[in-house]
Parts: structure tokens; C-alpha cells; sequence
């Protein structure tokens, strides 16, 4: 039994195609921003977010292809290029935020006087411009969105870490230092949570059984049917971190109706978003 389903990626589609275009206009801020007061934390925004702009690209355009129904060449659809998207973008963010450490780490030991009442206002508005595509994908299911939610939280974290910088900044002219500081803290943050997307992400790729699965309470509803006497052989594994597939080898008493007993499976499998069963009788 297959179930079509791409609404989560056409709802991801969506996010992503919004932030995109709020990052796009942003990049232009954040350029300006950092030649015009010469902050390290700026500066390294500047890479931060052009790869902000260029991962969200790619997302949206991975989502835009893990819609596409089934083919001979995809019998299970597009939906893993979503997982595909965000392992690239999750590699992608930790190699920038290595980047920015290898940038910012030489300066905290030759400071440079920055431009504190500018660095306030960029990061107002990086607050601003931030907060938004946060909102907007808070509520994403996808891998993708959500390896793109913890870059965007990860430049609010930074705009509000900036926006402290500049007012300190303003008001002690001895402490440039912090600075840096400041883009190295956000810049660990980066890598250790895109870590942890990307170990997700990856494990999705490797078919481990999906996080939020309970075999053994699954096992368990279907050996509680009618006429079902043992489960001979069962396989789950993860599309895209959302929708599973499974096969399912199930020893029944022929003597039972087998098309309510198949009827009981695929309610029991619909709830744990498995949109592809296949099962088969003893």
C-alpha cells in the first residue's frame, strides 16, 4: 500500500522560498554594515550570511524536487533529496563556521577599534530580519527546514550577542577583544548543533529505524490482532526523517478474515507515518 504524500515539502518549499528572499535582502545590510564599521563580528556575518543565502537556495530547490512523484528510476519518489539537502547544508554551515573561528581567533590577540554605534544599528535590524524567518520556520518538519531553523536562531543569537557587544562597546572603549569573542561563541554554537543535524541527517541516509518509532509497541498492537499469531520478519526505515516504509512478514490462522487483519496493520502503520507498507501472509 503507498500513500502520496508531499505536503510536508510543499509546505517546506514555501518557508524556505520566503526566507530566502528576507536573507537575500539582508545580505546587501550586513555587506554595508561590516565595511562601514569595521566589527569582526559583522565581517564574519558577512560569510555567515552569504552561506545563510546560498544554503537556503539549495534547500528550497531540493524540497522543490523531493515533490516529484515516483519514477522508474525513483520507485520511491524524490522525498530523500530533502535529507540530501540537508546533509550539504548542514557540511556546508560547520565548514563556514570553522571559517569564521580561523578569522576570529587570530584577533583576540590584535584587537581592532570597531564602530559600536553602527555595529547598534545593523544588529537591530539583523534582529529584526532574523526573528522573522524563525518564526516562519519554527513549525517545519522537514530535515532541511529544520538545519536552516538553527542557522537562522544561530544569526539571532548572534544580532542579539552584537547588539550587547555594541552597546558595551559604546560605553568601554577597553574591551575590543570582545569582539571576536563574540563571533567565536556563535561560531561553536553553529558547529554543534548543524552537528547533530548532520548525525540525524545521516542516520535517515543509513535506514536506521526512525527516531520517534516504538518497535516494540508497534510488535505489539499487531501481535494483539485477531488471528495473528507471530511476526516472521519486519524492516522500517526513514524517506526523509518524516514519512517511513516498511515491510512486514506476518505468520496468520488463515482460518480469520485476512483482509480485516491487513485492514488492522495498515491503520496500526498510518499512525506512525508510514506512507509505503508491503506486507506478507504465512
Amino acid at each position: 500500500m503507498r500513500i502520496d504524500t508531499h505536503h510536508h515539502h510543499k509546505k517546506a518549499g514555501e518557508n524556505l522560498a520566503f526566507v530566502f528572499f528576507m536573507n537575500l535582502a539582508f545580505n546587501i545590510i550586513v555587506i554595508v554594515g561590516g565595511l562601514a564599521t569595521n566589527s569582526m563580528a559583522i565581517l564574519a556575518d558577512c560569510i555567515h550570511d552569504m552561506s545563510d543565502t546560498i544554503s537556503i537556495a539549495l534547500a528550497w530547490a531540493l524540497e522543490k524536487v523531493a515533490q516529484k512523484d515516483s519514477t522508474d528510476s525513483y520507485s520511491y519518489g524524490y522525498q530523500r533529496f530533502s535529507i540530501l539537502g540537508a546533509v550539504i547544508i548542514s557540511v556546508f554551515v560547520i565548514i563556514m563556521a570553522i571559517v569564521i573561528l580561523s578569522e576570529a581567533i587570530p584577533r583576540l590577540f590584535s584587537p581592532e577599534a570597531v564602530d559600536a554605534e553602527g555595529m547598534l544599528i545593523v544588529a537591530v535590524v539583523g534582529i529584526i530580519f532574523k526573528s522573522i524567518s524563525v518564526y516562519r520556520l519554527h513549525e517545519g518538519e522537514t530535515f532541511n527546514e529544520k538545519a536552516i531553523l538553527f542557522h537562522q536562531m544561530g544569526d539571532v543569537f548572534e544580532w542579539v550577542a552584537i547588539l550587547v557587544l555594541s552597546l558595551v562597546l559604546m560605553f568601554w572603549d577597553g574591551a575590543p577583544y570582545l569582539d571576536p569573542f563574540v563571533s567565536i561563541g556563535i561560531a561553536l554554537w553553529l558547529i554543534f548543533n548543524l552537528g547533530r543535524n548532520l548525525y540525524r541527517s545521516v542516520e535517515v541516509l543509513l535506514q536506521k529505524t526512525p527516531k520517534n518509532f516504538d518497535v516494540g509497541d508497534f510488535t505489539s498492537q499487531i501481535l494483539a490482532i485477531d488471528g495473528v499469531n507471530e511476526i516472521d520478519d519486519f524492516h522500517i526505515w526513514s524517506l526523509d526523517g518524516i514519512d517511513s516504509v516498511m515491510t512486514l512478514k506476518v505468520d496468520v490462522d488463515f482460518g480469520k478474515d485476512v483482509g480485516e487483519i491487513k485492514k488492522e496493520i495498515y491503520s496500526i502503520s498510518n499512525r506512525y507515518h508510514v506512507v509505503d507498507i508491503t506486507i506478507e501472509f504465512d
